[in-house]
């Protein structure tokens, strides 16, 4: 199946985001939903190939990357939500989802309503499945054979580069409600969470690049969620970014403490820290261990 684009698919109050949709390749029992927040300079194919800057890294567009997830995560429905914003046709905002500057640098809050804002994306995806046709099938044809359901299904939330700030503010979120206040909205994502993957995380700020507060790890930790940290010496090799490292140690070593369940695995440790690696990181990074 050819990656479904939905563009301003609706969310929390005025939120909207496009969304680039793959269908499961597989039918399963373990069936889940596969969200993916992408990086810098990922966007449709036609606007990175209208960028000289960023032309390079065409194959790493959001369609190819829905692809991608389609082929690890064959049992999956695949979500890959596009920022909100491009700043300079190239740098990712995912002001819907964090309070972010213009050029994207995060300042995470108690509460954004991010989960609501995910769920109702979740919600509006949905209802757009369900009133189009795939492949000359009706939508009732379309909506029974795939099981939607995504409002149900258990999700899989996965972070790469700039992306990875909305899986921090979602620990945000996440200990506030589990602190101060019980949602049934939140709860209904939140206990649905079993995966979250941070992909290389980075981003232009000089701080917060990884959650080190020691309160929102522990409520992480007590959570039945699944963390997998991925990184390369684009990012914790940064000599000019040093925090990057020293953040991300903080995260996982942590979590290790609070008895998370953790992995965490490094590639291209034996290569020089160039882009290239770090988007590569996209096709090489596995689903479990």
């Amino acid at each position: 199946m050819v990656p479904l684009r939905l563009e301003q698919v609706a969310g929390f109050k005025e939120r909207t985001n496009d969304v680039v949709y793959c269908k499961p390749l597989v039918d399963s029992s373990s069936t889940k939903v596969v969200i993916f927040f992408p990086g810098d300079v990922q966007d449709y194919i036609e606007n990175m190939e209208a960028n000289h800057d960023v032309e390079i890294y065409k194959k790493w567009n959001l369609e190819s990357c829905a692809s991608d997830l389609q082929n690890k995560f064959s049992e999956c429905h695949i979500l890959v939500i596009r920022p909100c914003k491009l700043h300079c046709k190239m740098i990712s905002c995912f002001g819907n989802f964090v309070t972010s500057s213009e050029d994207g640098v995060p300042t995470y809050t108690p509460n954004y309503d991010s989960f609501r804002h995910l769920n109702r994306l979740l919600k509006g995806v949905e209802e757009r499945l369900v009133g189009q046709s795939n492949e000359g099938s009706s939508s009732e044809e379309w909506n029974s054979q795939q099981k939607l359901n995504l409002l149900q299904l258990d999700l899989i939330i996965i972070g790469f580069s700039k992306g990875c700030v909305v899986l921090n503010q979602f620990l945000y979120e996440l200990h506030h409600f589990k602190s101060n206040e019980f949602d049934e909205e939140v709860d209904a994502v939140t206990g649905r969470i079993r995966d979250m993957f941070w992909l290389d995380g980075g981003h232009s700020g000089g701080k917060n690049t990884w959650v080190v507060d020691e309160n929102v790890l522990k409520t992480l930790s007590l959570a039945d969620i699944n963390v997998h940290v991925v990184v390369t010496p684009y990012q914790i090799e940064d000599v000019n970014r040093p925090w990057i490292q020293i953040e991300e140690n903080l995260f996982s070593t942590r979590l290790l403490e609070y008895n998370c369940k953790l992995e965490r695995k490094q590639h291209f440790m034996n290569s020089c820290p160039t882009l290239l690696n770090h988007f590569r990181l996209l096709n090489v990074f596995e689903r479990s261990a």
